[in-house]
């Protein structure tokens, strides 16, 4: 943000723009907000810190973004996501020389180099249907480049086995199909003569499917069959990933939805505050898995937020979308509404939000669109409206210098505990908590690294101290029942079992 406000030549005034990234600042400073009703100041300033950054990005975008770099930004978004499935073949084609990240529950699955599968098939998404943009509009070289690679973009999201990215990639299909010119042409040419097959294929469509479902007893029972199987957990993987692919079940995602509705059914207002799902989730989850989200990004948002935080978001991510209809017959605009299409829907269904390495291609999709739909003359950046946006981003640039001092401290003194060197982890819990005085996690670090080195009335006190900022976090009330004699001991760890009733470490505490 810093660098575009010392480089870009003007301002755009379209409403879009504002309200783009209005939405972003908006959504970022009432996760903030939320601190003064959520259980635990330290979640919310975390999702503040990273809507902070998508804010800042989308703000960035809009103005460095014009019609004449759109090629480029495109191209780039297609080059990087072409090298990052050309690395993670590698990890199945030479695993004995790239390190890559195989599926932990005895799959195949390409996930190196993000470490999650789902997340790294749509990021090929976002490579392939800008790709088949640069096929369609690109120059001959560009064309030839684009060809090759889907090639590896197709074969590596295959290898993912993602169901979800393969959902998301047909929606950017049916996108590009209903708004790209060149297809849109070829259909209409074809429609006329070819009328009796299209009607022969819906009839056989229609004949099938009235078969399948009468084998199955009708459409309502179908649809409880196929919500039966959503809800149940898949079979564990075998060596033979393709029936992945043709699984209903949703892993999990009808209880993380199940949860997060509830958050929503308590708290219809204001939600439970940012960050707050995994807090609940650890208290009502109904088998002894951990999540810290509820891979919905809108059911998380109005359970977390409440509806002007679901709003806030809306009004960010739907914004690129209403300017399709004035830039849909730009060259790559079909392209980028088609991938930034398939991540809203796929973040309806994964944790996409958490990940910046596929919010920033999103929202470069979205700035795309949005500056193909610009007509309006944007203001030339004079030198006072440009010292007010380095400013600004100055003043950004200091929050993110004082949240990365901290939550560096924090990751030290955790790094530190795990290799047993108590002393250091100490020094570091302390320096975080000149740095993140909200938060309970420095005093939870001190308090085990004075429980590690012996020191039990000291971790007792440190503990305490977390438990008033963080009265909800399970793990504290764990902490301070094995450092406490018998009676308080008890009452911390039935504090733990109700914050966390199905875990095994607190299980193992109250048996002894």
């Amino acid at each position: 943000m810093l660098v575009a406000s010392l480089v870009a030549d003007a301002v755009p005034r379209d409403r879009l723009s504002l309200l783009f990234v209005g939405g972003l600042v908006g959504l970022a400073l009432w996760e903030l907000a939320s601190v003064m009703w959520a259980a635990a100041a330290a979640w919310p300033v975390l999702e503040a810190e990273r809507g902070l950054i998508y804010a800042a990005a989308a703000a960035a975008l809009v103005l460095l973004v014009r019609r004449d770099r759109v090629a480029s930004l495109v191209m780039g978004i297609v080059a990087g996501t072409t090298i990052v499935a050309l690395y993670a073949l590698a990890t199945r084609l030479f695993p004995e020389h790239v390190g890559g990240a195989h599926d932990p529950i005895g799959g195949n699955q390409l996930a190196a180099p993000i470490g999650y599968w789902n997340a790294l098939g749509q990021l090929l998404v976002f490579g392939l249907l800008l790709g088949a943009g640069l096929l369609f509009h690109g120059g001959a070289k560009v064309r030839v480049l684009a060809g090759a690679a889907l090639l590896p973009l197709g074969v590596a999201l295959y290898l993912t086995f993602s169901r979800g990215a393969i959902l998301a990639l047909l929606v950017g299909i049916l996108v590009l199909a209903f708004t790209e010119p060149a297809i849109v042409g070829r259909l209409a040419a074809l429609l006329p003569r070819s009328r009796l097959v299209a009607g022969a294929a819906l009839l056989a469509v229609a004949a099938v499917a009235l078969v399948a479902l009468a084998r199955e007893g009708g459409p309502s029972a179908a649809a409880d069959r196929a919500l039966q199987g959503f809800r149940q957990e898949a079979p564990p993987a075998s060596g033979d990933l393709n029936r992945r692919l043709l699984s209903v079940s949703g892993h999990g995602r009808a209880d993380y939805w199940r949860v997060a509705a509830r958050m929503v059914e308590r708290e219809p207002m204001l939600g439970e505050g940012a960050g707050g799902f995994e807090r609940r989730w650890m208290q009502e989850r109904g088998a002894p898995n951990n999540a810290r989200d509820a891979h919905n990004l809108y059911l998380e948002t109005l359970a977390e937020l409440g509806p002007i935080g679901l709003a806030l978001l809306l009004v960010a991510l739907i914004t690129p979308l209403a300017a399709l209809r004035r830039a849909r017959h730009q060259a790559l605009v079909p392209a980028a509404a088609a991938a930034y299409a398939a991540f809203l829907v796929h973040a309806a269904v994964d944790w996409d939000w958490e990940l910046p390495v596929l919010v920033l291609p999103a929202l470069a999709c979205g700035a795309v669109l949005l500056a193909e739909a610009r007509s309006s003359t944007p203001t030339r950046l004079t030198a006072p409206y440009r010292a007010l946006g380095v400013s600004a981003a100055a003043l950004a640039v200091g929050v993110a210098i004082v949240a990365n001092v901290g939550n560096r401290a924090l990751a030290e003194s955790a790094m530190a505990l795990e290799h047993g060197d108590t002393r250091l982890a100490a020094e570091s819990a302390r320096r975080a908590q000149a740095w993140a005085p909200w938060s309970h996690e420095p005093w939870q670090l001190l308090g085990e690294a004075q429980l590690a080195a012996g020191k039990d009335a000291e971790a007792r006190r440190s503990l305490a101290q977390a438990i008033r900022r963080a009265p909800e976090e399970w793990r504290l009330w764990f902490d301070l029942a094995i450092v406490s004699d018998a009676p308080q001991a008890r009452v911390a760890i039935t504090r733990a079992s109700e914050l966390n009733p199905l875990g095994d470490e607190v299980r193992d505490l109250e048996r002894r």
